[in-house]
C-alpha cells in the first residue's frame, strides 16, 4: 500500500469534511435562528440535493470516462468559488434564506462530482484487497474532520460574524483542493478512452449493469437508509437543539461533534466489526442506528441524547463505509464511477423527498417525531438486510479478511 498516497488521501478527506461540517453548522444554525421556521430547514436540506438527481446521471459517466484526479480538483475549485460568493453576500448584506438555499444547491452539486471522483480514484489507486481498510481509514478521517468542523462551527457561530467564520471554511476547502493535486495517479490503461463509446450508450450500459447485479440493489437500499439518517440528523440537529432541547449553538456544535465521535469509533473498529459480523454486518449496523434514533426521539436527558447521537453516528458510519467497500469490491472497475453516482442518486432522492415532509412535521408536531419515524424505517431496512445477508456474493465478499 502506498503510504504517501494514503496520507494525502486522508488529509483531503479530513480538510474537506472539516470545512463542510463547519459550513453546515454555521448556515443551518443561522437559518433557523433568523427564520424560526423548521420548514426552511427542510427546504434547505432537500433542495441541496435536488440538482444531484440530474447531475449524478451525468457525473457517473464522466467519472468513468475521464481523469478522476482532474475531476476531483475541478469540483474542489468550484466549491471554493461558490463559498466565496456566499461570503460576499454576507459581507455586503445581500443575504436571505433563498440565497443560502441556492448557494447550498450549487455547493452540493460540486460535492456530487467531488465524492464519486475521489471514490473512483481511490478504487483505481489502491489494490482491491486494501479497499476495506482504505475506506475505513478515510471514513475515520472524514468523521474526524466533521467532529472538529462541527465543534468549531458551534463555537464560532456565537462568537464571530458568519462572514468571518466563512473565511475559515474557505481556507479548509482550499487545503483539501491542494492535497488532491499531490495524489500520485496514473489513469488505468484498461479503462476505455472517452471517444470509444457514445455518452448515452455508456449511461445505458451503467443501468444495464446495475439491473443485472441484484446484490447492488440491496446495498443501495441499505446505504440509502444510512445516508438518509445521516443527512436528516445533520440537517435537523439545529432545530432539535434549539426548539426541543432549548439549548444554545455551543451545545448544537458539540452534539454535532458527538455524532462525529460515533463515526471516528466506526473508523477505528471498522475492520473488527467486519470480521466479527461478516454477512450480518448490515443488520447489526442498522440496529445500532435504530437504537440511537429511538433515544433521540423519546428523551430530553442530555446524557441520553449524547449517547443516541453517538450510536447514530456509529451505525451510519458502519453502513456508509463498510457497505461502500462491499459495493466497490463487487463492482467491475469500468463501472465504479457510474455505480457511485447511481448510489448517490438513490441517497439524494430520499433526502429530496423527505426533507420538506420532515420540515413540516418538525414545525407542526415536533422535531423529535422525525427521529421516531426514521427509527421505524430503519427497522424495516433490517428485514431487507436479513435477506441480503443470505445472498451468496454478499456472503462471499464479507467472508474475505480485509487487508
Amino acid at each position: 500500500m502506498n503510504h504517501l498516497n494514503t496520507r494525502r488521501l486522508l488529509i483531503t478527506y479530513f480538510l474537506y469534511e472539516c470545512g463542510r461540517a463547519m459550513y453546515f453548522v454555521l448556515i443551518t444554525w443561522f437559518l433557523y435562528q433568523w427564520t424560526e421556521d423548521a420548514v426552511y430547514t427542510g427546504i434547505f436540506v432537500s433542495f441541496g440535493f435536488l440538482p444531484g438527481l440530474f447531475s449524478n446521471l451525468i457525473f457517473g459517466v464522466v467519472v468513468d470516462r475521464s481523469n478522476r484526479k482532474k475531476l476531483a480538483s475541478l469540483a474542489g475549485g468550484g466549491s471554493i468559488f461558490c463559498l466565496l460568493l456566499l461570503w460576499g453576500a454576507f459581507l455586503l448584506g445581500w443575504i436571505n434564506p433563498w440565497v443560502m438555499i441556492l448557494t447550498h444547491m450549487i455547493l452540493q452539486t460540486m460535492g456530487s462530482l467531488f465524492r464519486p471522483s475521489l471514490q473512483a480514484l481511490v478504487a483505481e489507486v489502491f489494490e482491491k484487497s486494501n479497499l476495506p481498510r482504505i475506506f475505513s481509514l478515510s471514513g475515520s478521517a472524514t468523521i474526524s474532520g466533521s467532529l472538529i468542523g462541527a465543534a468549531l462551527g458551534g463555537i464560532l457561530s456565537g462568537l464571530l460574524p458568519v462572514s468571518i467564520s466563512l473565511l475559515i471554511v474557505i481556507g479548509l476547502y482550499t487545503g483539501a483542493f491542494s492535497t488532491v493535486l499531490f495524489i500520485a495517479y496514473e489513469p488505468s490503461p484498461q479503462r476505455k478512452p472517452a471517444q470509444t463509446t457514445p455518452f448515452f450508450q455508456e449511461l445505458k450500459e451503467g443501468f444495464v449493469y446495475l439491473k443485472s447485479n441484484n446484490m447492488l440493489h440491496g446495498l443501495f437500499v441499505m446505504m440509502m437508509l444510512g445516508q438518509l439518517t445521516f443527512h436528516t440528523i445533520l440537517g435537523f440537529l439545529s432545530v432539535y437543539t434549539s426548539a426541543y432541547l432549548n439549548q444554545t449553538s455551543v451545545v448544537y456544535g458539540f452534539l454535532d461533534a458527538a455524532f462525529s465521535i460515533g463515526g471516528i469509533t466506526a473508523g477505528i473498529v471498522g475492520t473488527w466489526w467486519w470480521l466479527k459480523w461478516k454477512n450480518h454486518l448490515a443488520v447489526c449496523s442498522l440496529g445500532v442506528m435504530m437504537v440511537g434514533l429511538l433515544l433521540l426521539g423519546v428523551t430530553k436527558n442530555l446524557i441520553a441524547v449524547v449517547l443516541g447521537v453517538i450510536l447514530a453516528g456509529l451505525g451510519t458510519s458502519f453502513v456508509r463505509a463498510l457497505l461502500q467497500s462491499v459495493q466497490q469490491m463487487a463492482t467491475d472497475p469500468n463501472f465504479h464511477g457510474r455505480m457511485a453516482s447511481f448510489r448517490m442518486l438513490c441517497n439524494q432522492a430520499s433526502v429530496v423527498v423527505t426533507g420538506p415532509i420532515f420540515g413540516y412535521i418538525a414545525a407542526a408536531h415536533g422535531v423529535q417525531y422525525i427521529f421516531l419515524i426514521l427509527s421505524m424505517t430503519i427497522m424495516s431496512g433490517m428485514v431487507w438486510a436479513i435477506f441480503q445477508s443470505k445472498d451468496p456474493q454478499f456472503a462471499s465478499i464479507t467472508r474475505e479478511k480485509p487487508a
